[in-house]
């Protein structure tokens, strides 16, 4: 047969060509680097003179839904009207499983671009052949490249059933030359002109962050990249998050991830020599754990001075260490950490690590002691952890330590951080003030399915625990100081909806305040204000931090919540520097103000670490923070207050009512200005929310309802 493959370069056509030239047929590989443009149509008619059969495998990736569906349809159309003229007996075209899903392409422009493709070539009166695919195993490493950014990766929350390119090329070289008639399971018969849909899912689900951090553990790296920490961010929605990829009728591929990792091992070896797996890990089997621990990171003994000391030795500390090496690649740097535990990405505490099955402590790791280790120390880094400094002497450039050593120092960060508020029951095994590793193993130990824990505060923190642990099988009890639940964040129609998501997933919600309590050997009683006693195998208490700023304050620094900076993050003490959760610094949008989010950390440690590394550079981020509660998930920038006066663009409905599960929510002051914005289940928007606070600073708005539609709901 003579079969035209469009997109013959890439992955799919590549793999298609040579299977189909292999099997004896003539190939007319056609792209725009050999002619041929589907787009303009350039070179089509040529391409398709004679033709038997056509597959078209074009990809174009947007995030803009317009672009994407000008491309597909216009290719479609362009394909449909040469091959019609040229009596072209099959067409068969690649497309994605569950991309006409409206749930799921909503969020997605590309989807949307594919099921414009679909309806287009359903519609052409053509003999058309449609290929559903899930995600291939090589769009991994694709999505690394373009999502990695220096050691981090945030992928889109995506489950999937991955497959192998080259299986979904097999199914596609069958159905173009399949002769006329011959019908499958799982295709659609009897339409009259026949459009057939055949179905090809890989045998394992996972989320495109499981696999990818499997890739990057045991092949060393996936698409030129070896992040140390794949984070996973709710870019595309509900839909796509929890399985709307995944079909529930397909064929189903045997070739599995690791089957799919050995072939990729194989394919690297020079010689198929029998060492590659001294390289690299086996595919199969567990991977070892690393234990972040005081033994992981502790280096060498206490020098006598650094040229860089960091107090403290949490995120803000490690993204000032990679601050730091930017500018100065040698000066010696000492981290002093009271924690016994190496830095984690801290938001895992509360989220990755208790719903991600394949997430682990190691994983989370900012600061690794584990030999040749990304994340691990340099030469010229000691991090000393389980390590308290008891004093700052500004003027003598020292700090002293518990024990009594003296270190000397050319710049100082305090990078303290905070410490929970305690309320009326005091910390023990099975009393938890959620903060820190040790909190998370220890709950992690009593949390187990059947249990009864009760939680204690229904702010952020709370709220998040209390959903996990449900996720996790475990009973729940929230007590809050009132309800709808979040009220002081969310408008009263969203904390209601929130309020009845976590009754319906089974959580029991007590309005009250804690006023003390009991704990045993085999669990807890906390009591209420009104006499209400709640017993439990365990609580968990969040109702706030304190920044610790009692370092500072007993050294001389100004201190007013939190230790003030200026917008380098210098304190007024010469060559000490301030960031993460104890810094009170000048928003360039909002003001002076105090963040406790990992945004925040990140963003002013690295800023901090390079200026103290001589760069000079102010600090101009307005951090954002983002949550996950059950299926619903959010982004946020700025004063969450409803105090403020907010104005909610919900998406809408089937019913033509607002939908509570898609939407943006403005917070204004008094003269018109933003100061917040909500993004919920809306993404990529962070920028946008930014743009908007500045520019109504400088142009308040006189109506807040002309800023519906100002950062687009879908």
């Amino acid at each position: 047969m003579r079969i035209v493959v469009l997109g013959a370069s890439g992955t799919l056509g590549t793999l298609l060509v040579d299977l189909l030239r292999a099997d004896g047929h003539e190939v007319v590989a056609a792209s725009r680097s050999t002619g041929v443009d589907a787009f303009t149509g350039r070179g089509l008619r040529e391409a398709f003179a004679g033709a038997d059969a056509v597959v078209d495998s074009l990809s174009q990736v947007s995030f803009s839904a317009a672009k994407a569906i000008a491309f597909f349809t216009t290719t479609a159309g362009n394909i449909c009207a040469e091959a019609r003229r040229a009596g072209v007996g099959r067409l068969v075209c690649v497309s994605i499983a569950g991309a006409t899903d409206g749930e799921v392409n909503k969020a997605y422009g590309y989807y949307r671009g594919k099921a414009a493709q679909e309806h287009a070539y359903r519609s052409s009166g053509l003999p058309v052949t449609l290929i559903h695919s899930t995600q291939w195993f090589e769009l991994v490493p694709m999505m690394l490249q373009m999502t990695t950014l220096g050691p981090v990766a945030l992928m889109p929350t995506m489950r999937m059933a991955p497959v192998a390119a080259e299986s979904v090329a097999r199914l596609v070289a069958e159905e173009a030359v399949r002769p006329a008639g011959d019908q499958k399971a799982g295709s659609d018969a009897g339409r009259e002109p026949p459009v057939r849909t055949v179905t090809i899912r890989g045998p394992e689900t996972a989320t495109a962050a499981e696999v990818a951090r499997r890739m990057v553990q045991v092949l060393g790296s996936a698409g030129g990249k070896a992040p140390r920490r794949i984070l996973e961010v709710p870019l595309f929605g509900r839909a796509m998050a929890s399985g709307g990829l995944i079909p529930e009728a397909a064929i189903v591929d045997g070739v599995t991830l690791g089957e799919w990792m050995q072939r990729q091992q194989k394919r690297a070896e020079p010689h198929g020599g029998q060492d590659h797996q001294d390289q690299h890990r086996s595919a199969e089997g567990p991977l070892p754990a690393l234990d972040p621990s005081a033994e992981g990171v502790h280096t060498d003994e206490v020098r006598e001075a650094y040229d860089y000391v960091i107090v403290g030795a949490g995120m803000a500390a490690a993204k000032a260490i990679e601050g730091i090496r930017t500018e100065d690649a040698s000066g010696s740097i000492g981290v002093f950490g009271a924690d016994t535990a190496a830095p984690v990405y801290r938001p895992d505490l509360s989220k990755t690590l208790w719903v991600d099955p394949e997430a682990s402590l190691e994983g989370s790791l900012m600061i690794s002691g584990a030999a040749g280790s990304d994340s691990a120390p340099d030469a010229g880094t000691q991090v000393h952890l389980g390590t308290r400094v008891a004093s700052l002497t500004p003027d003598e450039h020292s700090i002293t330590l518990a024990g009594g050593r003296s270190v000397r120092y050319g710049k100082l960060l305090l990078t303290t951080g905070a410490e929970p508020r305690t309320a009326g029951l005091e910390p023990g095994d099975r009393v938890i003030y959620y903060r820190t590793v040790a909190d998370y193993r220890r709950l992690r130990e009593l949390a187990v399915p059947g249990a009864h824990v009760v939680v204690v505060g229904g702010g952020y923190i709370g709220t998040e625990v209390a959903a996990v642990l449900t996720q996790n099988r475990v009973r729940v009890t929230l007590v809050a100081t009132g309800e709808p639940l979040l009220a002081q964040m969310f408008p009263a129609s969203l904390a209601r909806t929130v309020t009845q998501e976590f009754r319906d997933r089974g959580v029991e919600i007590v309005v009250g305040r804690l006023s003390g309590g009991t704990e045993r050997e085999d669990g807890v009683t906390v009591r209420l204000e009104d006499g209400t006693e709640i017993a439990a195998d365990a609580a968990v208490i969040g109702v706030g931090v304190e920044p610790r700023t009692e370092l500072a304050r007993a050294a001389g620094l100004a201190v007013d919540n939190g230790v003030l900076v200026d917008e380098h993050l210098r304190t007024g003490a010469h060559s000490i520097y301030a960031a993460g959760d104890v810094a009170r610094y000048p928003d360039r949008l909002l003001g002076v103000r105090r963040v406790e989010h990992a945004s925040a950390a990140e963003t002013m440690g690295k800023v901090a670490g390079r200026n103290m590394a001589g760069a000079d550079k102010p600090y101009r981020t307005t951090p954002f923070f983002w949550s996950d509660l059950f299926d619903y998930g959010y982004e946020a920038v700025g004063e969450l207050d409803t105090r403020h006066t907010t104005l909610e663009d919900w998406a809408v409905g089937a019913d033509g009512e607002p939908d509570h599960s898609t939407g943006v929510v403005y917070y204004l002051n008094p003269v018109g200005s933003v100061r917040g914005v909500l993004l919920w289940n809306v993404w990529d928007s962070v920028k946008l929310a930014r743009e908007l606070i500045a520019r109504t600073a400088d142009e308040p708005v006189t109506d807040p309802a002309s800023l519906k539609g100002s950062i687009p709901v879908g």
